[in-house]
């Protein structure tokens, strides 16, 4: 028997090259002959009665040919391994990106989610709020200018207000706007008439407050202020906020935050994993592109909802007053997201050096047991 790839030759009990684990083949002629790989052990293994030493010349190529053969397929398989490299770092770069897209839906969706936007107007320090462009204008403060005389501290005016009806309906308007953003049903318009009658609701608890009833002549006052903001719900009622983004920016927003397409990038992401296949063919190598991607995806998903709670995001203070609450609600969801797709990347980085060493072992034992053929 013969080795046709490296010109071994052993008896005919022997099925595989122990040198390079290619299918032995029965020897074409007995007048073939190979020149001896190493010569000066050509006695001994002729004497072992596991290879033969015959005259002549052999149809497969000597050592001398097969030294001159080795660049040619060394070049092939370097070109190989190139393509495969750029192939998965390509898959790789398209799966963070998928991640990272979903992610960002499933922070959109986060903000039209009815719990969270409950809570977000139970969180939101309304009296906080600035009212004007000095430090000092906060809305507790208008509140508390046009209150005086009645005898209202500003500890009252927080009172009154966290325990008023107005969170509710704070909470009420702000679904109406996403309920519009997800579905495009338009709310009931808000007008100053609304705002009279939350105020009209609260009338009891502020006159607990203050001590006495309100006058009338505080009531009409306090009504002639919320008039005055008319022109500030008209500015941000949901016909105006259409017609300044547009039907086409509405659509693209509803989309994006949809459910089905949230799920159709994560399945596309997923998707990436079956292309590493494909280009690699082997495991470990689709669990370590695959493991650092997602990886990457989970550790840009933290690094933003960090550097959104952290940064001054929005063009004045009330804008940034706003976001920064926003942030402090959808931002514990966003870090779990975050938090669980790292350690889902840690677990495949992990599985895949096991399948690795566990290879590597194999391959080692292969050899020695090899080796310990050929001495024998």
């Amino acid at each position: 028997m013969i080795c046709p790839k490296c010109g071994k030759e052993y008896n005919e009990r022997m099925t595989c090259c122990i040198s390079c684990g290619a299918e032995l083949v029965p020897i074409a002629s007995e007048q073939t002959a190979f020149e001896p790989i190493i010569p000066e052990a050509v006695p001994d293994a002729a004497e072992s009665g596991f290879t033969r030493n015959l005259a002549g010349h052999s149809e497969f190529p000597p050592e001398e040919t097969e030294e001159a053969e080795i660049p040619v397929p060394v070049s092939v398989k370097n070109r190989g391994n190139a393509a495969r490299g750029i192939g998965s770092f390509a898959a790789a770069v398209v799966m963070t990106a998928l991640i990272i897209l979903s992610a960002a839906s499933f922070a959109a969706r986060l903000l039209t989610d009815s719990g969270k936007i409950s809570e977000f107007a139970h969180d939101l320090d309304v009296m906080s709020l600035p009212a004007g462009n000095s430090p000092d204008e906060t809305v507790q403060e208008t509140i508390f200018a046009m209150s005086a005389g009645t005898g209202l501290t500003r500890e009252d005016i927080r009172k009154i207000y966290e325990n008023s009806t107005a969170e509710d309906f704070l909470a009420d308007q702000l679904n109406g706007y996403a309920e519009f953003i997800r579905q495009g049903e338009l709310p009931e318009k808000l007008t100053s008439d609304k705002l009279k009658a939350v105020f009209s609701e609260n009338i009891g608890l502020i006159s607990d407050t203050m001590g006495k009833p309100m006058s009338q002549s505080d009531i009409d006052l306090a009504f002639s202020h919320l008039e005055q903001a008319e022109t500030v719900l008209e500015a941000i009622s949901p016909s105006e906020i259409e017609k300044a983004a547009g039907d086409g920016a509405l659509t693209a927003l509803r989309l994006f935050c949809s459910l089905p397409v949230m799920i159709g990038e994560a399945c596309a992401a997923a998707v990436m994993l079956i292309v590493l296949w494909a280009v690699n063919g082997r495991p470990e190598k689709v669990l370590s592109w695959g493991g650092g991607a997602v990886i990457t995806g989970g550790s840009a998903v933290l690094l933003m909802a960090f550097l959104c709670s952290v940064l001054p995001i929005g063009q004045d203070r009330f804008e940034r007053s706003i976001i920064k609450c926003v942030t402090d609600v959808i931002n514990p969801d966003l870090y779990r997201l975050g938090g669980t797709l790292a350690v889902i990347g840690i677990i495949m980085l992990v599985w895949s050096a096991t399948l690795k060493a566990v290879k590597s072992q194999k391959y080692a034992v292969r050899e020695q047991n090899g080796k310990q053929f050929h001495n024998f």
